[in-house]
């Protein structure tokens, strides 16, 4: 099995005034992603709303990114679904266009038990052949994928990757205690990525990484190619303000992490469009917050 490893962002997708799938802005952004130096893209998971595309939508989302991309890197798709059945049908949809490997969040609302959660991903791993990542988020799912359980999936070879979005990494390095290379390492969280390397992480998917990718990719290069973490450190404190805005939310409330997104790249002269409702655009006050972070960066 070819390892992946590096910088994997998850795509955002673009729409237009009228809040429609923009094409042409996906197919620019999926060149200005490859240009700034990322490793691998991920397709039609969460930080491209798939939750708020429709079924032909997250297709076209993939066919798009698959063509444009034309095997210059590789590329997962987001695959998860509710239900299992729905989860292997869009898996082997995947697997039949070609991707190089699937991203899979644990399916949410029912909060599943771990034994469920095994059989889930054990059902989809005997429909593909292609390689699992894992995607561990027990904010947006309501559980949390324990490490026995995770070594139990790499042990039997159901997972190749995992994409931890645990704020704490050290649930990285009791991973890579009992599995060493068995399973792929990918931090999913933004906001202690330095540490997640330094746990021995040797990827990220980040969702923050699509507004200056080559700023992120030359940060973690600097991490796990390198071994430079002073560098890195250097290079964190310039991404910092605009990590911060990703990750923290005001009063307490989930971060508008989608759309600070979108607005950093609309600053940089990128099409990016809004967020779909439920979601809605910055407030004024987080908006000029952004235009701060954006004005004091260098590019």
């Amino acid at each position: 099995m070819k390892i992946y490893r590096g910088l994997f962002p998850p795509l955002i997708t673009p729409f237009d005034e009228q809040n429609r799938v923009d094409e042409r802005g996906l197919r620019d952004h999926v060149d200005f992603v490859i240009a700034s130096g990322v490793d691998g893209m991920c397709a039609g998971s969460s930080t491209g709303e798939f939750m708020n595309l429709t079924r032909e939508e997250w297709e076209g989302v993939l066919h798009v990114t698959m063509d444009q991309a034309n095997k210059r890197v590789p590329i997962f798709a987001g695959t998860a679904d509710l239900s299992t059945p729905a989860a292997v049908e869009r898996s082997r949809f995947a697997e039949r266009m070609g991707f190089d490997g699937l991203l899979i969040i644990s399916p949410w609302y029912q909060v599943h038990t771990q034994r469920e959660l095994y059989a889930h991903f054990k059902a989809i791993r005997d429909a593909v052949s292609i390689p699992i990542m894992i995607y561990n988020n027990p904010p947006v799912t309501g559980v949390q994928l324990s490490v026995p359980l995770l070594e139990r999936m790499a042990n039997d070879g159901i997972v190749q990757y995992l994409k931890d979005a645990d704020s704490d990494p050290f649930a990285i390095s009791r991973l890579k205690m009992r599995v060493g290379d068995k399973l792929q390492l990918f931090y999913g969280h933004d906001n202690n990525a330095i540490g997640a390397f330094a746990f021995g992480a040797t990827g990220w998917v980040s969702g923050s990484a699509n507004f200056d990718p080559k700023r992120w990719a030359d940060f973690i290069h600097a991490c796990i190619n390198d071994n430079d973490f002073v560098r890195g450190r250097e290079i964190w404190y310039e991404m910092l303000p605009f990590v911060e805005l990703v990750t923290v939310g005001e009063n307490d409330e989930r971060p508008d992490w989608i759309a600070v997104i979108k607005r950093g790249l609309e600053l940089r002269g990128h099409r990016a469009g809004s967020v779909r409702p439920p979601m809605l655009p910055l407030s004024a006050e987080l908006n000029r917050k952004v235009e701060q972070a954006v004005a004091a960066m260098t590019f």
